[in-house]
C-alpha cells in the first residue's frame, strides 16, 4: 500500500549453534542406553537460521521465520538456558553504524526473531496493492499482528536480555512501533471504507479514530530519547498523516450536512484542518500518500 512506514530489519551474524548443541546435548541427555543420535536435528535447525536469517524478504519468508521460532520454543523447554553458551549477535535495526547486542541466550535470539517477523509484516503490508477487497484486509491484518508483536516484546524484552538492550529493543521504542503499527492498520481501513463508499459518519468516526493513532504515534515516536533513533522523514510523515486524517474527519461530517458536492467548501474544510498548527507546511513532506489520491476520487 502507498505511503505506509517500513521497519528495518535486524540484522544478524553467523554463529555456529551446531557445536555447542551437540556438545550439551551429548553430555546432558547422552548417557547410559540413551545415545540418540540428534546431529541431523541440529544441522537443520542451523540451516533454518540461516534461512531465517538472510532469506527474508520474501512473503513467503514469513512461514521460514514462524518455523526458526518455533524451533527455539521448543528447544527452551528442552534446554537449561544458562548450559547453552551461544553468542547470538544481532545489529540495531535502525542504526547505520556497528551498534551490535551479543547476548548468549536463547531467550535474546528469540526476541530478535519476533522483532523481525513484525518488521516483514510490516513490509508486507506496505507492498499490498488498494486495489482488491482482499489485499486490503491482508495489510490491515499484517499490520494489527506487527502491532501486537511490538507491544508483546515491550512488556518481555527487559526479562528475556537481563541486560541494557540495543535502542531498538528499549520498551519506548517497541511502544512506539506498536502505535505506529496501529495507526497505519486504521488508515488502511478508512482507505477501504471510502473505497468502499460507506456512509459520511462511519467514515467520519473511522478517519476520526485514525487522526488520534496517529497523534498517539506521535508523541510516541517524539520521545527526547527516541527522536533520534528514527529516520528522518518518519516524524514529519506521521504529523502530516494526523493533519490528513483531521482533514477528511472534517469533511465527512461536514457532508452530512448537505456539503458533499459543493466543492469549495470541501476544500476549505481541508485546508483549515491543514493549516492549524502549521501543519500544512508539513504535509509536503510526506511524499505522494494514498491518502491524497482520497481525496480527489470524489
Amino acid at each position: 500500500m502507498a505511503d505506509l512506514l517500513v521497519v528495518p530489519l535486524k540484522k544478524s551474524s553467523d554463529v555456529d549453534i551446531v557445536k555447542p548443541l551437540k556438545n550439551l546435548i551429548q553430555s546432558t541427555y547422552n548417557t547410559g542406553d540413551n545415545n540418540e543420535d540428534y546431529s541431523d536435528a541440529i544441522e537443520e535447525l542451523a540451516r533454518l537460521r540461516a534461512n531465517a536469517i538472510w532469506k527474508i524478504f520474501e512473503k513467503s519468508s514469513l512461514e521460514v521465520i514462524y518455523s526458526y521460532y518455533d524451533q527455539l520454543t521448543s528447544l527452551a523447554t528442552k534446554v537449561p538456558p544458562q548450559e547453552l553458551q551461544i553468542p547470538f549477535k544481532w545489529k540495531d535495526a535502525f542504526d547505520k553504524g556497528s551498534i551490535f547486542g551479543a547476548v548468549a541466550s536463547l531467550a535474546y535470539e528469540r526476541v530478535c526473531v519476533l522483532f523481525n517477523v513484525a518488521a516483514l509484516q510490516s513490509t508486507l503490508a506496505a507492498q499490498q496493492p488498494l486495489d482488491t477487497e482482499d489485499s486490503l484486509k491482508l495489510a490491515a491484518k499484517l499490520l494489527q499482528q506487527a502491532a501486537g508483536i511490538f507491544s508483546y516484546l515491550k512488556g518481555n524484552v527487559l526479562t528475556a536480555v537481563h541486560q541494557e538492550p540495543t535502542p531498538d529493543l528499549s520498551p519506548d521504542a517497541l511502544h512506539a512501533l506498536a502505535q505506529l503499527m496501529l495507526a497505519q492498520a486504521q488508515e488502511v481501513i478508512a482507505y477501504k471504507c471510502i473505497r468502499d463508499e460507506m456512509k459520511e459518519g462511519m467514515v467520519s468516526k473511522v478517519c476520526a479514530q485514525c487522526e488520534e493513532l496517529y497523534a498517539e504515534a506521535q508523541r510516541a515516536l517524539q520521545r527526547d530519547h527516541l527522536r533520534a533513533l528514527w529516520d528522518r522523514d518518519w516524524i514529519p510523515h506521521v504529523q502530516a498523516k494526523q493533519a490528513i486524517f483531521r482533514g477528511l474527519s472534517q469533511y465527512y461530517q461536514s457532508a452530512l450536512s448537505g456539503f458533499r458536492n459543493c466543492c469549495p467548501q470541501r476544500q476549505r474544510q481541508i485546508d483549515n484542518a491543514l493549516a492549524s498548527e502549521g501543519e500544512k507546511g508539513l504535509v509536503k513532506h510526506s511524499g505522494p500518500s494514498g491518502l491524497f489520491e482520497f481525496i480527489n476520487i470524489f
